[in-house]
Formats: C-alpha cells, structure tokens, sequence
C-alpha cells in the first residue's frame, strides 16, 4: 500500500518547522514541499523538513491526502484556484494564515463540496529575538482552528491531530471572532511600526537620529512581514482594523492630555498611574507567554472517540485519541 503524502506549499518558516515537527516521531507518509523560490525548497529538504521537493505546483499536489497552505494571504485565492482541479475527493487542505475569515470565503469560493478544508493560525508568542525554522517551534503553543461549513467531523479531528502531532494545543474559534482579536495584538502592532519608521525617517534630524537608535528603536519597528504580505492582510481585515486604530487614536488622546497636565500640575500621578498599569499588564503577560499557562478553566472537552479511516492512514495509533502534549510529560 502507498504512502499517505502530505504536501506542504511554502517552505518558508512555518512550512519547514511544520515538516520538520511532524518527523520527530516515527512516520508513515511521505512529505512533499513546494516553493515558488527554489533556494526555499533546497534549503528545506537540506534541513531534512520533507522528504522530496516539486518545482511544479500541480505535481507537488498529484496525489496527496492532505495539503498545507503556508502562505500569505495575498497567495490563497491564486493557489487554490490552481491546484482545486488537481485534488482528489476527500483531500483535506489546511490554510496557515493570520486571517481566517477572508480565507475561508477563498476556500469556499474554489474548493469543490469534496475537498475538506480548516483554516489554522499558529499563535508565536515567544518573547524577545527572531523565530527560525526548527522542529520545536510549535512545541506548547496554541493553533486556532477554523473549518469551512461543509468540512466533514472526521477532517476536523485529523486538523485538531495534525496540531498536536506537531506539539501544539487546538483552539477551535469563530473566524470573525478571531479576526477581530487579532486585529489588536497583530494587525495593529504592524501598522504601527510602519508608522513610527514613517514618522522616524520623515524627521529632518534623521540623518542624526539614525545614529543613535538603538534597541528600543529596532524592537518597536520590526516588520517581520514583507510589504505585500501586510497589504493583503490590512485590505482583507481593514473594517476591524479600522475600529482598533480608532480605539488606539482614543487612547493616544489620553496620554496626550496626561503628559499635558503633569506638566501644568493639574494631575500630576496620572502619568505615572498609566505608566505603571502598562508596566505591570505588559509584565504579566510576558510571564504568562514565557512559560504558555494562560490559567483558564475554559478548556474544551477531550475527546476520546476512536481514530477513523483517515486519521489512521496518517497517524497511525500514535494519535489513537488525544494524546498528552509534551509540556503535560514535565508535570
């Protein structure tokens, strides 16, 4: 009997730790990967991230099982409508993207009612430093999930698989819902350093200026995203990322007027208070991020249903039900 083949397009940082991940235990499918950037696809099978690469899109997809979408947004609509005639009934195509919504209409829009599909978004929320590729990526951290209306139970519970095998936690979300909440803690961190770095280097004193940024200046304006990639994401979620900028330009108005009245001395602590209330909110969170305990009691129920046809193709009894993640062996 053939291998179950596993194809990943994009073989930037999410698609070579996704292939790297899900071969720190024994396999029994082949892993294919595809980049429209050869140097990508060479670097990826050099780090042993998939078994074989195709220069082809339609060839990288011939056949397989399940296929991971690891691109930006601006490249779904496109790369599904090429390769939607090219997949076989029942195919489960995972979409790794930061925006679920505008993802989802593009999978309904070219994807045949026989191809399955769940749109997943890895929460990265190491602090401090540049992510790389690497195996343990996504060890403890949280994949928001998010099926289309016609995908099967059965595809559902392969995607909330495929998460853990790869070390991560499932969320199942509302796409709207998680748009909406992302807006704030990514969509809008993003427009702001671009701004800042506009304002930065539209100042007459940044020939001098430049010089002397340091630190702080590099952290506040990392872009991690190229410019096209932020442009599909901000034209795709611009409604809620509209409402966020306006809450921020809110805020803004009252740091304005407390810097204002610390200096007549109308209100002196004002400044002070805020300063401290972001310090110790900023603090925690870090804490929490670090060591990934987010203390809720809103987990949702394991469930401990036999595996199905398709998840025993993949998986084998290595995911017979819900297995631990691997923070869960340290306790």
């Amino acid at each position: 009997m053939a291998k179950p083949i596993i194809s990943i397009i994009g073989l930037g940082l999410t698609g070579t730790s996704l292939g790297l991940a899900l071969q720190r235990e024994e396999t029994n499918f082949e892993i294919v990967g595809h980049d429209k950037e050869p140097e990508m696809s060479r670097r990826a099978r050099q780090q042993g991230a998939v078994h074989r690469t195709e220069w082809n899109l339609h060839s990288a997809v011939d056949g397989c099982n399940l296929v991971v979408l690891a691109i930006p947004l601006s490249e779904v609509a496109d790369t599904l409508g090429h390769i939607a005639a090219d997949l076989q009934p029942g195919t489960l195509v995972l979409i790794s993207v930061n925006a679920m919504q505008p993802a989802i209409e593009f999978a309904d829009e070219h994807l045949s009612e026989e191809i399955r599909c769940v749109v997943l978004h890895p929460i990265l929320n190491g602090v401090g430093g540049t992510p790389s590729a690497r195996a343990d990526l996504f060890d403890g951290t949280t994949i928001c999930l998010a099926p289309t209306l016609q995908t099967a139970p059965e595809a559902v519970q392969l995607a909330s698989d495929f998460v853990e095998r790869i070390g991560a936690k499932p969320l199942f979300m509302d796409p709207q819902e998680h748009d909406g909440i992302i807006a704030g803690v990514e969509y809008l961190p993003q427009l702001l350093a671009a701004a800042l770095m506009r304002v930065s280097t539209g100042s007459p004193g940044w020939v001098e200026a430049q010089r002397l940024a340091g630190r702080q200046f590099a952290q506040s304006t990392e872009l991690l995203s190229s410019a096209e990639q932020m442009l599909g994401t901000f034209q795709a979620n611009r409604d809620v990322l509209m409402l966020r900028l306006g809450q921020l330009q809110q805020e803004l108005a009252s740091w304005q007027l407390w810097l204002s009245q610390e200096a007549a001395g109308d209100d002196p602590e004002a400044l002070k208070r805020a300063l401290e209330e972001s310090k110790n909110a900023r603090d925690e969170w870090e804490l929490k991020a670090e060591f990934k305990d987010w203390s809720t009691n809103d987990a949702p129920a394991i469930d401990q249903t036999p595996p199905g046809m398709m998840r025993q193709l993949f998986f084998g009894n290595l995911l017979g039900g819900k297995r631990a993640s691997r923070g869960d062996d340290n306790r």
